[in-house]
């Protein structure tokens, strides 16, 4: 079978393969990339789901065609994304119960076709949105969804500027990281001197600030492709996140031990160190800077 990606010869060996395993190969490589698969056409008739798990068994070495469409994952989320903030704005301006259970039909009917999109922690975000929807329909005038909405939409608000603009997200953690560089070197000290919560919140921006990087990185290396060979201290990207890895992992242990000395060890040779060490490498990314 002649298999197309978005019009292009998709280049994939149909040989001895079944549809389905044509199909996963390439879903495979797509996913890779970046990309998702949003629409199948099998010899000029569109197939849902259904429709593809019936073909999935036929010989994708015989005749006939299948016209894939595909789009980066990055720009269909950005999408559901906007979606999702719109909805948070009309269940704010419903004003009625009756407004309400109508933002609620819709937002069902969102859940129902995005959810795959999402990770675990944003879906508990938007859990939580679709508990105060079901509260704000018992007879008041929606307010019940005002503080929810307000969470999801600032917390929602910054995954989509990542999602349309890796680059400036970067650039905008490294800008986070020079204003907590000096805290960082300081949470040891304030543990010791009674300044637990100046202390702890440096540290939980710092592991908000590791986990965005995280989350950012595959995109930003689509946005910036001197990224995908850029090391960090020597090491790779990968081995850079692994040994990280170890430390947050030693610090999650300090956290449950309450081990103020470990904290501000781990805060000082470790945490700083290392993401004085990313950003470094980010801001040497001529694309980047």
């Amino acid at each position: 079978m002649d298999i197309t990606i978005n019009g292009t010869a998709s280049g994939t060996d149909t040989a001895g393969k079944t549809i389905g395993q044509a199909l996963s190969e390439i879903d495979e490589r797509l996913e890779a990339a970046g990309a998702i698969i949003v629409g199948v056409r099998v010899d000029g008739i569109d197939v849902d789901a259904d429709g593809l798990a019936g073909a999935a068994e036929r010989d994708a070495g015989g005749p006939g065609t299948i016209e894939l469409a595909a789009e980066p994952a990055a720009d269909m989320k950005a999408r559901a994304v906007e979606t999702l903030l719109e909805l948070v704005t009309a269940a704010a301006s419903a004003g009625t119960p009756e407004g309400i259970a109508a933002v609620r039909g819709t937002w069902d009917s969102f859940r129902a076709a995005f959810g795959g999109l999402f990770s675990a922690e944003e879906e508990s975000f938007m859990d939580a949105f679709g508990v105060s929807l079901s509260g704000g329909a018992a007879g008041n005038d929606g307010t019940a969804t005002g503080e929810t909405g307000a969470k999801l939409s600032a917390f929602f608000g910054e995954r989509l500027a990542e999602l349309r603009s890796p680059a400036e997200a970067m650039r905008s953690a490294s800008r986070v990281f020079d204003a907590i560089r000096d805290d960082l070197a300081e949470v040891s000290v304030r543990l010791q001197t009674g300044k637990d919560a100046e202390a702890m919140k440096t540290m939980v921006v710092a592991v908000e600030l590791i986990n965005k990087t995280v989350r950012i990185m595959p995109l930003f290396v689509h946005a910036v492709p001197a990224a995908a060979a850029m090391t960090i201290g020597g090491k790779s990207i990968a081995d850079f996140y692994t040994e990280f890895n170890d430390s947050l992992r030693e610090l999650a242990g300090a956290f449950e031990a309450k081990d103020g000395v470990l904290i501000g060890d781990l805060a000082e040779y470790e945490m700083l160190p290392r993401l004085d060490a990313f950003f470094r490498a980010i801001r040497d990314l001529p694309e980047a800077s």
